[in-house]
């Protein structure tokens, strides 16, 4: 019986490494996710992504491990990554051109941010993501939007949050220490 346990072993043992091995030399993630439409929930708002032209992905390092997190709408991607802060690491982000639908890098593409009523979007950000400036502005002109870059996108969000919902108030690390009463 001991002549058939040690080739076994041998076996077992060699599976093993050969596993450990293979998963060590994984290429990590990087590029455009595939975005499986209907199945993909949005991390931001918990819904499903039912349509790529709004849609965007960021490819976060969180606890030294790398994942896609998908957004319904590019609003979702800038609110999620204002609350998440310095908790995350985002590697790479993508949005979908709304015209092509392809996957265009956040920080080449150029955003139309539209009051939400005229550019329907499906959590009513109003933006809109090209590859094309000129694309954008055809957009932009039929829906009185403006265009940005991706700074300037994150900082167009920020201020139509705090005008909709008011300005948060500062955290202690935010302000700056209140003036000692004066000595009687």
């Amino acid at each position: 019986m001991k002549w058939f346990l040690t080739p076994l072993l041998v076996a077992l043992a060699s599976a093993c490494a050969a596993s450990f091995l293979h998963a060590c030399s994984r290429t990590p993630l990087s590029g455009p996710p595939e975005l499986r439409i209907g199945r993909d929930e949005c991390i931001e708002c918990g819904m499903l992504v039912a349509e790529d032209r709004y849609s965007a992905a960021s490819l976060i390092e969180q606890d030294d491990d790398r994942l896609y997190v998908f957004f319904d709408d590019v609003g979702c991607l800038l609110d999620y990554e204002h609350e998440k802060g310095q908790s995350i690491r985002v590697l790479e982000r993508y949005v979908h051109d709304h015209d092509t639908r392809a996957w265009v890098e956040a920080n080449a593409a150029v955003f139309v941010l539209a009051d939400h009523e005229q550019l329907r979007t499906p959590m009513g950000s109003g933006i809109a993501s090209f590859t094309h400036k000129e694309a954008a502005q055809t957009l932009a002109g039929a829906h009185t939007g403006t265009l940005h870059d991706f700074a300037s996108l994150v900082r167009a969000r920020r201020e139509w949050m705090w005008a909709r919902y008011g300005k948060p108030d500062p955290t202690p690390s935010d302000s700056t220490p209140p003036n000692p009463a004066p000595p009687r």
